[in-house]
């Protein structure tokens, strides 16, 4: 199937072998506006932002007319992510031609949502997570591996690479929480334009990995999206009282045996999601890290009770990470691509 810019842009099946799944469900932002079919472009790079939260390009292709034509491209995948699977932007030289196979955007004319690219030279590179397993995380890097550090078990207090996600789709939402949904424009109100940091508690389902640190009466739980921190107190120190409410909210914890049970209030974020899912300031979520037998993996899961979006409280999000021995946080350094 043509679409006009000269051939360069075919319909490709999934038969051929390329990965095609529901939009949005492979990257921590909404890409609702994207088709699920799988097209592709080939032109000559004119500019090339390799920064989070989603690298960018843009290509000039010749149209059927012979006139130039500007393409805009978004990666699918995330700086991090890809520089983790061994892909660096480097690899993107302004002025070489290269092949890009995406989904096509549903509202915004020549807009491509990449997943793989193929260059001059036929390497292919793939530009998003791995979906083999079905759960959209990427694939562990070989430089995070330290055979000497298999056996240095630290219970929780680690860095923890996301292994699956799993939300709930069907939320007990009320009529008023329902409409206002419905009426979210995953383009225009995308919380995350503009490099604003996701709170509570969407900020804990990002395909990043996170770490926690241990700082005398409190524990520091860093997430590589955004840098964000959360401080997590303890119910005997700086759990009670009044506190300002902030996107991520006031958070106090306990240990029940091996689960860190944290409670999370004053939450000012308009958000449960990144998906438009309203919550109002009354939002309360309840959060169980729970360590395996071996001390490997690291299971979470979030229960969120909100009287003025929610019918009945609801594990909204699970998370299960593991633990990659020599893995470290990377800076999340964020540039607006804004390809309105």
């Amino acid at each position: 199937m043509t679409l006009g810019i000269d051939g360069a842009m075919r319909l490709r099946a999934a038969a051929l072998g390329l990965l095609v799944m529901p939009s949005a469900a492979a990257a921590h932002h909404s890409h609702g506006e994207f088709s699920g079919e799988t097209y592709e472009i080939e032109g000559q790079l004119a500019s090339v932002v390799w920064r989070n939260p989603h690298p960018a390009f843009t290509l000039r292709l010749a149209n059927g007319d012979g006139q130039d034509e500007i393409w805009r491209v978004q990666v699918q995948g995330n700086v991090n992510g890809l520089r983790r699977d061994g892909v660096s932007g480097d690899r993107f030289v302004v002025g070489e031609r290269v092949r890009i196979e995406g989904h096509l955007s549903t509202r915004r004319p020549t807009l491509l949502l990449a997943t793989r690219a193929r260059l001059a030279d036929g390497t292919e590179i793939i530009l998003g997570p791995d979906e083999s397993s079905g759960s959209a995380v990427y694939r562990r890097s070989a430089a995070a591996s330290d055979p000497q550090a298999t056996a240095q078990v630290r219970g929780l207090f680690r860095v923890w690479t996301v292994a699956s996600r799993v939300r709930t789709q069907d939320l007990p939402l009320n009529e008023a929480a329902r409409s206002a949904k419905a009426a979210w424009d995953s383009l225009l109100d995308d919380p995350q334009r503009g490099c604003r940091p996701l709170g509570m508690p969407g900020a804990m389902m990002s395909p990043h990995p996170i770490e926690f640190l241990q700082a005398a009466d409190e524990i520091i739980l860093h997430l590589e999206e955004w840098d964000a921190i959360r401080t997590i107190h303890s119910a005997s120190g700086n759990g009670t009282g009044n506190h300002d409410p902030t996107p991520m909210g006031h958070s106090v914890g306990r240990w029940e045996g091996d689960t860190l049970v944290v409670t999370t209030t004053h939450i000012d974020y308009p958000y449960l999601d990144e998906h438009g899912t309203p919550q109002s300031d009354a939002v309360e979520v309840v959060e169980r890290f729970t360590l395996s037998a071996d001390e490997r993996s690291l299971n979470w899961t979030a229960t969120v009770s909100d009287p003025g979006t929610l019918t009945e409280p609801v594990v909204a999000f699970t998370t299960r990470w593991e633990w990659v021995p020599g893995e470290e946080i990377q800076r999340y350094d964020c540039a607006e691509f804004d390809p309105l």
